[in-house]
């Protein structure tokens, strides 16, 4: 079981994305936030994800920088930023940020459910055409 927080500041589409990923049978959301500095306090609380699902542009603690803090705190987790930033300069600045993966937003759900089994499998994952 591939164990999942999601964090996006839109609600409706941050319960849309918890809908989708409580579909397949390997993925459980463990946990949600509708920022950064929320996803941080649900690691100091004891959560421990496979991976953190954060969008890109969030008020407060952008999904850069939660990439950044999560590798320092906890390395084992793994960061996918899911945006809708189709720029390179964006896909570089999550990549040094640490983040092992890349979803453009207005992907098929297919598209994001290979990305989260790749980057939990180790390997990195930027959606096509980036």
């Amino acid at each position: 079981m591939i164990r999942i927080i999601v964090v996006e500041d839109n609600e409706i589409v941050r319960k849309g994305i918890i809908g989708l990923l409580d579909e397949q049978e390997d993925l459980e959301v463990i946990g949600d936030a509708e920022h950064g500095f929320a996803a941080i306090e649900l690691l100091e609380k004891g959560l421990e994800p496979d991976i953190i699902l954060t969008d890109f542009n969030m008020p407060g603690m952008d999904g850069a920088i939660l990439s950044e803090k999560v590798h320092i705190l906890r390395p084992q987790i793994k960061t996918i930023i899911l945006t809708m930033h189709q720029r390179a300069d964006f896909v570089d600045r999550a990549r040094a940020a640490g983040a092992s993966g890349y979803i453009l937003k207005d992907g098929n759900f297919e598209e994001l459910f290979i990305g989260i089994r790749n980057v939990y499998a180790g390997e990195g994952f930027i959606t096509v055409g980036l």
